[in-house]
């Protein structure tokens, strides 16, 4: 219909929602007119047979009834079937539950963190973060800093992931005996790679490689090289050549006996 009618698409919306209001929905069973109204919508063709006597001439109370009538097998085939589609899609879902004090990963969505999802290569997440308290089993509120993010500390099940990791104590301890009672070092989830450092490793690893490549030069130096032949002043062409190729093998031409008739 609207492929026809590029330039004046708009003059056809009113037959495309006639068209949506006369549909049967396959949840309700009924279409969404007769939903609201309790009768399906007169088209030019339904001029005969008109309209049921009764449903014409019912008082202003029954016809009411008749309504809400609908509105409840509405509400109730709308109920069913939302069941079945959970039904359906919960059948490969993990419930996954926490409870307050659990360390989780935080998921970070497009629309919900906008600056930090500016570019491919920054992180999708953060954390971990501790459980304050559990909303409900689909909804959880997380020791999140509201100050750095600007947002809620209130986040869905489907955007927490689980943390399997070794306690972060345990690991700050361990990291502050193996340096010697040093300061202790703060523990970053996000690692910054330093250019300096990386260039400055590389660079000792070319030198060390250098140092390595002379060190096994003189232990075994490389033997000389076949000897080449001096060529004679005044030699050119094929003699200078075959004077400067070395022990390489030659070959002339043979010469040709005959004779020429006179």
């Amino acid at each position: 219909m609207i492929k026809k009618n590029l330039k004046e698409w708009e003059e056809c919306l009113p037959h495309v929602e006639f068209a949506y209001n006369r549909a049967v929905h396959s949840t309700t069973e009924l279409c969404p007119f007769e939903v609201v109204y309790g009768f399906k919508p007169i088209t030019p063709l339904d001029l005969l047979p008109l309209p049921i006597h009764e449903r014409v001439n019912m008082e202003a109370s029954k016809r009411a009834d008749f309504v809400k009538k609908i509105h409840v097998k509405t509400k109730e085939l709308i109920e069913k079937k939302g069941k079945s589609n959970a039904a359906r899609m919960n059948k490969k879902r993990k419930e996954m539950l926490f409870k307050p004090g659990d360390m989780v990963w935080v998921h970070f969505r497009k629309d919900r963190f906008p600056k930090l999802r500016k570019s491919k290569l920054k992180p999708r997440g953060a954390g971990p973060y501790k459980v304050l308290a559990k909303i409900n089993d689909n909804a959880y509120s997380i020791d999140l800093p509201i100050d750095e993010f600007g947002v809620s500390n209130s986040f869905n099940v489907a955007d927490l992931t689980p943390y399997d990791g070794e306690d972060l104590g345990a690991y700050e301890e361990e990291t502050s005996i193996a340096r010697g009672g040093e300061e202790q070092l703060d523990v970053k989830m996000d690692v910054e790679l330093d250019m300096k450092i990386s260039y400055g490793r590389a660079r000792e690893e070319r030198e060390a490689c250098a140092r390595g490549e002379e060190e096994v030069q003189a232990a075994r130096p490389r033997s000389p090289g076949p000897r080449r032949r001096r060529i004679p002043p005044g030699a050119t062409g094929r003699s200078a050549a075959a004077a400067g190729a070395g022990s390489a093998p030659q070959f002339q031409r043979p010469v040709s006996t005959r004779s020429l008739a006179v």
